[in-house]
């Protein structure tokens, strides 16, 4: 899976108006789902007790993702083609800030304590560190090649960013705003894609932390490669080899395993979290593996096959593959998120413009969502385990 991925055809919507239909939200925020819709420029809010759109916030364009901190009540939404991040009060749904940014903001990560948020500028490899109780750039840290996924040391002072455009880990002291190291994974080119060049290349995707955040887990696409990392010290523990253009590790809620697509060799490895970190399983997957999702006490695994129109089941207590479950064609299953209790998943298919809901434990679409708007990119909820592609 190269770097295009993460970009489509860009829909402009009519209005970018930062208005709302949806009504004020009520703390705790963990039944809601967030769904951002790149050509509606808004997000969908879900009721998960109901399976059922509440609302739509109006935000920029072509939001790439969402995230929402719990400790100030925000939501956070980049905005692609309007370089911009917007950062909504989830409790009036107003919409408090819109911050320029620089070019093509996408992914973003908050920190362990809730008041920042790292945003990844991917095109002008810059990271923005977002204050989110002022809601203004506190400073924008440069020498990165197109940062993708970021991840946070446990007691926030570090922060590890996986470069889509060369095969090492940035690490930025956050206090200092800076890049302070570099972390090597595996051999190849130092720079696989230089700025202004069309190659395509994949270098790294993402850091992946363990739920007790001690460790990080980043594959080099194009080296076939995973680093293990103690993020407390920035030290790496070990090499791994994986299979054919990885995309990103994915943990499991309990921290036990992480789940690996290989694109190159349509293949998933699911590695042991404890030393020596070996691959434990190596099993079918499909085409164009775009995440995973684990549920059910982390019994199964769902392995998301944009190629092929549907997810991959695989039982993490037999670790084999257990079965498929088809969305029908064109249906371009994007990312999804499971409910912090394990029991519910929900999947964004923007050829569809809806949500699947999918129960865990019976391993069956119970629901398809409309009404969510148009091309939805993702899903995101407050206490589950989030990502976006």
């Amino acid at each position: 899976m190269k770097k295009y991925l993460g970009k489509c055809a860009l829909v402009l919507a009519a209005s970018a108006a930062m208005t709302s239909s949806a009504r004020a939200l009520e703390a705790p925020f963990d039944h809601y789902v967030f769904v951002p819709n790149r050509a509606s420029a808004d997000v969908a809010v879900i009721d998960a007790d109901q399976d059922k759109v509440i609302g739509h916030i109006k935000v920029g364009n072509v939001p790439h993702q969402v995230a929402v901190s719990d400790t100030t009540g925000k939501l956070l939404a980049t905005n692609t083609e309007d370089n911009t991040v917007s950062i909504v009060d989830l409790r009036s749904l107003k919409t408090e800030a819109t911050l320029k940014l620089g070019h093509e903001p996408e992914h973003m990560e908050i920190s362990p304590g809730g008041n920042l948020a790292a945003i990844g500028n991917i095109l002008s490899g810059e990271v923005s560190l977002v204050d989110l109780s002022s809601n203004t750039e506190r400073a924008r840290v440069s020498g990165l090649h197109e940062p993708h996924n970021m991840t946070f040391s446990p007691d926030g002072r570090l922060l590890y960013v996986g470069n889509l455009g060369a095969n090492f880990v940035s690490v930025i002291d956050v206090e200092k705003g800076k890049v302070i190291r570099e972390i090597g994974i595996g051999e190849g080119q130092a720079l696989a894609a230089l700025p202004g060049s069309d190659d395509e290349h994949q270098g790294v995707i993402n850091v992946t932390r363990t739920p007790d955040g001690r460790l990080g887990f980043a594959a080099y696409g194009d080296g076939g490669a995973m680093a293990v990392i103690d993020l407390r010290d920035m030290r790496k523990l070990a090499t791994l080899k994986t299979g054919e253009e990885p995309w990103r590790a994915y943990t499991t809620a309990d921290g036990r395993y992480m789940i690996l697509p290989n694109n190159g060799d349509q293949t998933v490895s699911i590695y042991s979290t404890t030393s020596p970190f070996r691959e434990i399983a190596h099993l079918r997957g499909a085409e164009d593996m775009t995440g995973v999702n684990t549920g059910w006490f982390e019994t199964t695994a769902f392995v998301i096959s944009r190629g092929d129109d549907k997810v991959k089941i695989l039982d993490l207590t037999t670790m084999t593959n257990a079965g498929e479950i088809s969305f029908g064609k064109d249906a371009s299953p994007e990312t999804g998120v499971v409910t912090p209790d394990g029991a519910k998943f929900y999947v964004a298919l923007s050829g569809r413009d809806e949500v699947a809901v999918i129960d865990v434990k019976t391993r069956r679409i119970i629901k398809r969502i409309g009404d969510v708007g148009s091309e939805p990119w993702g899903t995101s909820m407050v206490g589950a385990l989030n990502y976006c592609h």
